[in-house]
């Protein structure tokens, strides 16, 4: 007598995957709430932060020696080119507001001065 079902390979995957999943799901569930993976991620965050001021401290130096400036350098001399635009604008403005003032008061005395020509 035959079988009516055939092998399925996907269906056979799914049921492994669903099994797995629920055995390793409710394992990793429970040690993630023990003390002990608590305490194991804090020295990973104490090693992961470390790390980082190492290699900041290490790229700043091979900056330094190098003679490149770094990002707090180049930040600084942003800030000081910002600041010199706006000392430029503000005297711009100052200047374009002195002429418009010294104009108008040439041509006040050029108007004075005109004398009608009579034929």
């Amino acid at each position: 007598m035959l079988s009516d079902q055939t092998f399925d390979p996907v269906q056979m995957w799914k049921s492994w995957y669903d099994m797995m999943e629920k055995t390793w799901g409710k394992s990793m569930d429970d040690w993630v709430k023990t003390n002990e993976y608590s305490a194991l991620m804090g020295e990973y965050q104490k090693w992961f932060f470390y790390s980082q001021d190492q290699y900041k401290k290490m790229a700043d130096q091979v900056l330094y020696e190098n003679n490149i400036p770094n990002k707090n350098e180049i930040a600084r001399v942003a800030e000081l080119v910002i600041q010199l635009e706006e000392k430029v604008e503000k005297l711009d403005e100052r200047l374009d507001d002195d002429i418009l003032t010294e104009l108008r008061a040439l041509r006040e005395a050029v108007e004075k001065t005109k004398t009608p020509v009579k034929k």
